[in-house]
């Protein structure tokens, strides 16, 4: 497992075709990741397992997993990564078919992914892009935008900050952070919009909501 002295938050950039993707920030003073194949017993996750390449230098750390060469003749195979860091990193992945968990206080994380889920504890800001998958945050401290053809959005608390929500068919659902004036801009061509924001400042709130669906309903409330 490489491990890597990191005093300071670093920005981890990912790169994989497919598997599972775990950041892990807590009070640390170093850096570690593990790679290993989403299925022991397949042999193509094995193989992009040994492929996988991890790099640190300048407090950026870089992981990636080359597809196979023969990728016409089959699927690159899936790889299971876990990333022990700093609280407070950044993060900038990208995956074809991947679920993204992060655990923990992160920093700005951009994440794009064809098909998967995110969940995330808690982001400095965030730029999310699936086109099929649910999208959950639990706190957002600053300006976000989600996006997914297919499928629910869903913040917990948002901070402050612009916050672009869209989804073609799925719900919204996002609750404002407690004493924060807030307002919502909203649309949906099939479903209801339930807006229970405390707005005490006009055009100058603290929290600047944009929700959009085409199939399903959105729900703004403050904490």
């Amino acid at each position: 497992m490489p491990k890597f002295d990191t005093p300071a938050p670093v920005l981890a950039v990912l790169d994989i075709p497919a598997g599972r993707i775990r950041f892990i920030a807590a009070d640390r003073a170093d850096t570690t990741v593990e790679v290993l194949p989403a299925d022991a017993s397949k042999g193509r996750d094995v193989k992009a397992a040994e492929r996988a390449t991890v790099e640190y230098g300048d407090g950026v750390l870089r992981i990636g997993a080359a597809p196979a060469k023969n990728r016409v003749l089959g699927q690159s195979g899936s790889v299971e990564v876990t990333v022990q860091l700093p609280v407070g990193s950044r993060v900038q992945a990208k995956a074809a078919d991947a679920e993204l968990r992060g655990v923990g206080r992160l920093g700005d994380v951009t994440y794009e992914c064809a098909r998967g889920t995110v969940k995330l504890d808690e982001t400095a800001s965030a730029r999310l892009t699936l086109q099929s998958g649910d999208i959950t945050v639990g706190r957002l401290g600053g300006p976000g935008e989600l996006r997914t053809l297919k499928g629910d959005l869903r913040i917990t608390e948002a901070v402050r900050g612009t916050v672009t929500l869209h989804t073609q068919s799925g719900d919204i659902t996002v609750g404002a952070t407690r004493g924060a004036s807030a307002t919502l801009d909203a649309g949906t061509t099939y479903g209801r919009i339930d807006n229970a924001l405390q707005n005490t400042d006009g055009a100058t709130a603290q929290l600047t909501i944009h929700a959009t669906t085409s199939y399903g309903s959105i729900s703004a409330r403050s904490l």
